[in-house]
């Protein structure tokens, strides 16, 4: 079922009609309707109705799943090292700058032998410290629904570039990331927020590797 007709679904199944639904939200009868009949498929609202609705985000807004930040990778090869790593510099308090290309390919984890999309990311700084640390590679699965509580790679781009920043998620709001940071530098806060409309991507990590 397409995004529009599962909240359609769930909003009727709740009883409540599409402007019901938009005052909920903060947003007009014609804008939920268009959302459900599909003719909006993003909006910065997906995260409220999501929470009114008790839907998962991933499933309303495919671009938390499928967002890339380079072209998909090529088909996997068994038995052959296809597992992407990028490599990350310095580019600003607790920000890095992701290598637009992989600078290695090692065999696939085990576990993610079926999981095309993931890649690997050799960490810089240190803002996530003990949990991870500089020169670790963090395992990236960008196809991993977006949820409070887990670590997050999000990412920004500027000037071609991808700013990138490794935090924990606090949980999302419909402007911002509410996240932590273990170790912050002098003056910084451990808890702060990040603008979606700038960190726009959010890919998950779901492990590390140390590499030696």
């Amino acid at each position: 079922m397409e995004p529009g007709g599962i909240i359609r679904e769930a909003r009727e199944k709740r009883g409540w009609s599409q402007k019901e639904l938009g005052d909920r939200v903060g947003i007009s009868q014609p804008a939920i309707k268009k959302i459900e009949d599909g003719a909006t498929r993003q909006t910065k609202f997906m995260p409220k109705i999501a929470q009114l609705l008790e839907l998962d985000l991933a499933v309303l807004d495919d671009s938390l799943n499928s967002q890339r930040l380079d072209e998909a990778p090529p088909p996997l090869q068994p038995g052959r090292p296809d597992f992407r790593i990028f490599a990350s510099a310095e580019g600003g308090p607790g920000e890095i700058i992701r290598s637009a290309e992989p600078v290695d390919f090692v065999p696939r984890p085990t576990h993610l032998v079926h999981v095309r999309d993931a890649y690997g990311l050799l960490i810089t700084g240190t803002s996530m410290e003990p949990e991870y640390n500089a020169g670790e590679m963090a395992i990236v699965e960008p196809s991993m629904p977006v949820i409070g509580g887990e670590v997050y790679i999000f990412y920004a781009e500027l000037h071609g570039e991808a700013r990138a920043t490794i935090k924990k998620l606090r949980r999302a709001t419909v402007d911002n990331w509410l996240v932590t940071q273990h170790n912050p530098q002098e003056g910084k806060s451990r808890d702060f927020s990040l603008p979606r409309r700038e960190w726009t991507i959010a890919h998950r990590v779901t492990g590390k590797f140390t590499r030696r």
